[in-house]
């Protein structure tokens, strides 16, 4: 198919072509696998949450006190060998005092007594603390959480006073601090630590504020300007207090029974404002406005920034637990999976986990303005709560329906668009192969039929994220049509509101429906309808994000086929020999690769694998550095089986030149030195020298620091060669493997690296993998393998004795190759 052709297969309508591995209805995750996945990623929202804990002295020595100036280490978790000593006291000075100075009253009503009873168990909870185990610390902490927090509540809507409130609130925050400050004696000295990196917590703070001040600002807004400004009605006690203007107030002519009900009396029975006090309230409505979007600038500007900075620790966390897990994977995983598919996992699935935590703030932000609208509308009247909740009621009903097919499409479109990732990396990593071969145009195709098939899965994805968009904004609609019915008709007929003494007491002029109530009540309506669609919305992107985290979750739930022992040990230094006994290994059951393995190579020896294509000849040294754990039989080093080391001391005592040479886009020392990243010019000049690579490096245009190209393409195959043995000699481990080493060398080069290789590698166990007899020869122990099998071992002179031996056939018709080449 042409490109012009493929490009007929994006589709106007219907869901165009699908290819590739289908994903059926019954692969479904259920909603409640979907919550278990975004609950996994906790791990890495708590470090977010609980931050760590930051030392510092302030008493002690002269040079304490200077030390303390400095960089405290950090820590982070439960220690209770810590307290918080100075919360009891301040609670303490609190209860008892402020009664003492007047400024809390005791004994005259039974709300005031209920607050400061509250705060006086919070404060005695607070001691016990002090001197209890960890069990008792967690339930004193919560009960202290509870007492505060109710006692906070009690003060702002059951007592009039502010006092009261400041009262309360003092002490809560006191028991909070608990949690970021506390102390401990070390050495005679008081020592304390802090709490910081707590961002998660910072940010909801902030954002729970500056909510609650919007929708504040939102109710009287709606208040000053209905009534008083357009209507030339008064204003409620408490906001002509609010603006210092007490006397367009105005005194009620028939109050009703109730003191609070009295304050806050219906206003259309008062004198109603003149021109010049509208026009005034118009100015102050005004510059309060200005000044508190003003007050509100630094934090609409931080949260945003504040957010992305916390999202990319969080993703940055995730990311880096999976790459560690993708290195400690086998490569039983490796070579059975696609590069492009490791890739996409780690790139965008991981990213994931930033829109989950963004999806659950917006959710905890459209929840709180959903609860204050449902709250205030229950207020006005309770059809307008109930109309609200039902909306509710329909959305789950929709949901039912639309995500197990949000999931499956979500699932097929992510495996698409690993595919076509994967097809654009091997595009890319094999380009000049490509052009070699000619195949420029099949690989043409294959890359737009899998771009086609990405595209097509993700158009299904959003085609179904608009119909479930529509349905939502259609019945949130018909809700909202109706309450604007109900509402015009109640505020014409200024009919009372349900809960007309607690809007009074809150400061509003909404105890009868006039036009603030009618307004307000539009208004949490849209917002209450709004909220609705975005948690349906936000409901729809977290079936795909579940899809992405469970992919992510896919690879960290591998349990690596090799793993340090628990009683592992760092590997001594190499001293006599490495012994394989009795290996056997199948990379599949029933497919053996390698059976009863057994040799001996001794240090300053070289062993050659030798053999046909397919005998197992890199399996058996993969083996070696425990790439694969062998099925059967044993390895071992000095008379330890490798399986008791430490997973990274044994790999950092063996070197490897594989023969696929892999270079990187840094200079030629930093590619020498890529696994000795300590290694200065004197490890690096020398490897260069004993692979003979000084010999070209020198006439590079910047010598040992030219910058190679990717794969170091500008470099020939056999300077790559020579530079990839490099690497593996500036290790300088007491083994190497050197697989095909002089493939791509000349025989003089050969001739050269090989008898420097020699000298280096006194004391050292060298393993050759070649099938050039030139090298061979060289060995002091050859073994031959044959399916899996060593069915020939010896010195290069003793397999030559052996009369139809598989070597000795080998050797002879490479020899006769030889000739015929050097004939022709």
């Amino acid at each position: 198919m042409s490109g012009k052709d493929r490009a007929k297969a994006l589709p106007f309508f219907g869901e165009g072509e699908q290819t590739g591995p289908r994903v059926s209805q019954s692969d479904d995750f259920g909603a409640k696998a979907v919550v278990l996945i975004f609950v996994r990623i906790w791990p890495y929202l708590l470090p977010q949450i609980v931050g760590h804990w930051r030392e510092l002295t302030f008493w002690g020595s002269r040079q304490d006190s200077q030390d303390s100036l400095k960089p405290a280490a950090t820590s982070s978790g439960l220690d209770f060998r810590w307290y918080a000593g100075h919360v009891p006291i301040f609670c303490t000075f609190l209860v008892v005092l402020v009664p003492f100075f007047g400024l809390f009253s005791l004994g005259q009503d039974l709300y005031t007594d209920l607050v400061w009873g509250l705060c006086f168990v919070a404060t005695a909870l607070s001691w016990i603390l002090l001197r209890s185990d960890a069990f008792v610390k967690h339930v004193v902490s919560i009960a202290i959480a509870s007492t505060s927090s109710l006692a906070v509540a009690v003060s702002f809507f059951l007592v009039e006073g502010a006092s009261y409130s400041a009262f309360s609130i003092s002490i809560a925050l006191s028991c909070a601090s608990g949690l970021f400050l506390q102390c401990r004696t070390e050495s005679g000295r008081l020592v304390w630590r802090v709490r910081v990196g707590s961002h998660l917590i910072y940010y909801f703070v902030l954002l729970l504020a500056s909510t609650l001040l919007s929708m504040l600002l939102a109710l009287f807004s709606v208040d000053l300007i209905s009534q008083s400004i357009l209507q030339a009605k008064p204003l409620t006690p408490f906001l002509a207090n609010f603006i210092g203007q007490p006397e367009l107030a105005g005194v009620a002519a028939n109050p009703v029974s109730t003191d609070i009900a009295s304050a806050q009396q219906a206003n259309v029975e008062l004198a109603v404002l003149s021109d010049a006090q509208r026009q005034s309230l118009t100015w102050i409505y005004g510059i309060l406005m200005v000044f508190l979007w003003l007050a509100q600038v630094p934090t609409m500007m931080l949260l945003p920034y504040y957010y992305i900075f916390i999202m990319q620790r969080i993703n940055q966390a995730l990311r880096t637990a999976l790459l560690v897990r993708w290195h400690r994977l086998s490569m039983r995983y490796h070579s059975d999976h696609r590069v492009g598919d490791s890739v996409y996992r780690l790139y965008q699935d991981s990213a994931q986990v930033t829109a989950v935590v963004g999806t659950v703030t917006q959710v905890l932000q459209i929840l709180l303005a959903y609860s204050t609208a449902v709250f205030v509308l229950f207020a006005l009247d309770p059809i307008l709560g109930f109309m609200t909740l039902s909306i509710v009621a329909f959305a789950l009903l929709w949901g039912l329906w639309y995500s197990p097919r949000m999931r499956t499409r979500s699932l097929a479109s992510r495996i698409a668009n690993s595919a076509f990732t994967s097809r654009v990396q091997e595009v890319f990593a094999a380009v000049r192969h490509i052009k070699a071969l000619g195949t420029a145009q099949a690989e043409q195709q294959r890359l737009e039929h899998d771009s086609v098939a990405a595209f097509n899965a993700s158009y299904r994805v959003r085609s179904l994220v608009a119909v479930v968009g529509i349905v939502m904004f259609t019945l949130a609609a018909g809700a909202l049509l109706v309450g604007q019915f109900l509402t015009a008709v109640w505020a014409f007929g200024e009919r009372e509101t349900f809960a007309a003494v607690l809007v009074g007491f809150v400061g509003l002029s909404f105890v009868r429906w006039n036009l603030s109530a009618y307004n307000a009540a539009q208004e949490q309506l849209g917002l209450s309808s709004v909220a609705v669609r975005d948690i349906v919305e936000k409901w729809t992107q977290a079936q795909d994000m579940a899809m992405g985290l469970n992919r992510v979750f896919d690879i960290l739930d591998i349990e690596p086929d090799v793993q340090n022992r628990t009683n592992a040990f760092p590997m001594p230094p190499f001293k006599n020999s490495v012994e394989f006994e009795n290996v056997s290994f199948a990379y599949e059951r029933g497919r053996p690769v390698l059976s009863d393995i057994s040799f001996t190579a001794t240090a300053g020896s070289i062993t050659a694998i030798v053999g046909p294509t397919g005998s197992g000849k890199t399996s058996l040294v993969s083996l070696l550095f425990r790439l694969f754990d062998p099925d059967s039989g044993s390895l071992s080093i000095d008379g330890h089986d490798i399986r008791d080391f430490q997973l990274d001391t044994l790999r950092n005592n063996i070197s490897v030149a594989l023969q696929e040479n892999v270079l990187f886009g840094v200079s030629v020392r930093d590619n020498i030195g890529y696994v000795a990243p300590d290694a200065n010019d004197a490890r690096i000049q020398p490897a260069a020298w004993v692979a003979c690579a000084d010999e070209y490096i020198e006439s590079l245009p910047d010598g040992i620091d030219t910058i190679l190209s990717d794969r170091g393409g500008k470099l020939s195959s056999g300077q790559r060669q020579r530079l990839t043995i490099a690497r593996a000699v500036a290790k300088d481990s007491p083994i190497l493997v050197l697989d095909e080493p002089t493939a791509a060398l000349d025989a003089a080069t050969e001739h050269r690296v090989l008898d420097r290789l020699a000298e280096w590698g006194k004391g050292r166990a060298i393993f050759l993998i070649t099938h050039r007899i030139s090298t061979i020869q060289r060995a002091d122990k050859i073994l031959f393998l044959e399916q899996g099998r060593i069915v020939e071992q010896g010195s290069h002179a003793e397999l030559l004795s052996l009369e139809g031996g598989r070597y000795r056939s080998f050797f002879e018709i490479d020899r006769r190759l030889s000739n015929t080449h050097h004939a022709v």
